[in-house]
């Protein structure tokens, strides 16, 4: 399943994590840092394109506890993570660091993310605004999402709709399918992505319009997600997708 955790930038008294409540769990993890500049512009249907603009922040820093261990993390925008394992509580706490006067190291806490049950992989879609960072993780072990197959995320606040392979469905917010490719040459999905957009013929009535066609091709031995969000706005209409590969 795929979920949206978010915490603002709050203030710690010392470099000690609180008890954390909840299941121990044991895991991988990757994240992926969205930049706008690696977005790919879907039109709004009303004849603008959703707006491309330069990531302020390129790389951020995050500490986080595995077992007794502080561990770091780097985040490049527009770049995945190296893979890091992850053994504590299930909400997975990050944190800034800085020195302090005496030269120990302090930690204040910076956002979190809740791990699935029983992810023995998890991939993570990190957004950075301002002071908030959000993350939307998604359990990739081999048992939810195997080799050669594609999951499509709709990390959006809409229902759309998705026609793959020759397959049609729904995917409310914060849902995935996941799809199996067909062999051609190689393996592809032929994907379409539609949206509700204003009717121009009947007013006050929406209809479904395709924004987004491709045909997404899984290397050999690897999986992929294609990632459908709208991070501008919650209530904003405009989407964009990655595909990445893992």
């Amino acid at each position: 399943m795929c979920l949206m955790c978010g915490a603002s930038f709050m203030s710690a008294q010392d470099n000690t994590p609180p008890p954390q409540d909840g299941p121990s769990v044991k895991t991988t993890v990757k994240i992926y840092k969205w930049a706008f500049s690696n977005a790919m512009s879907i039109p709004t249907g009303e004849g603008g394109v959703t707006s491309i603009k330069s990531s302020s922040e390129a790389e951020v820093t995050l500490w986080y506890k595995t077992g007794s261990d502080w561990k770091s993390i780097v985040a490049s925008s527009g770049s995945m993570s190296k893979t890091i394992p992850y053994e504590g509580p299930q909400k997975m706490v990050f944190y800034s660091r800085a020195d302090g006067a005496d030269g120990t190291p302090k930690y204040k806490e910076a956002c979190s993310m809740m791990i699935p049950l029983g992810a023995d992989e998890l991939f993570a879609m990190m957004f950075k605004r301002g002071s908030m960072i959000r993350f939307y993780p998604m359990n990739v072990s081999p048992t939810s999402l195997p080799k050669e197959k594609v999951a499509i995320i709709n990390m959006t606040s809409h229902t759309i709709a998705i026609m793959a392979s020759g397959v049609s469905q729904y995917l409310k917010s914060g849902t995935h399918a996941v799809v199996t490719p067909k062999r051609k040459d190689n393996f592809s999905v032929d994907l379409q992505i539609a949206k509700q957009t204003p009717n121009p013929k009947i007013k006050n009535q929406v209809q479904w319009k395709v924004v987004y066609q491709n045909s997404i091709s899984t290397p050999d031995g690897k999986r992929c997600l294609v990632l459908i969000y709208d991070p501008s706005s919650q209530s904003s209409s405009n989407f964009s997708v990655q595909v990445l590969t893992l």
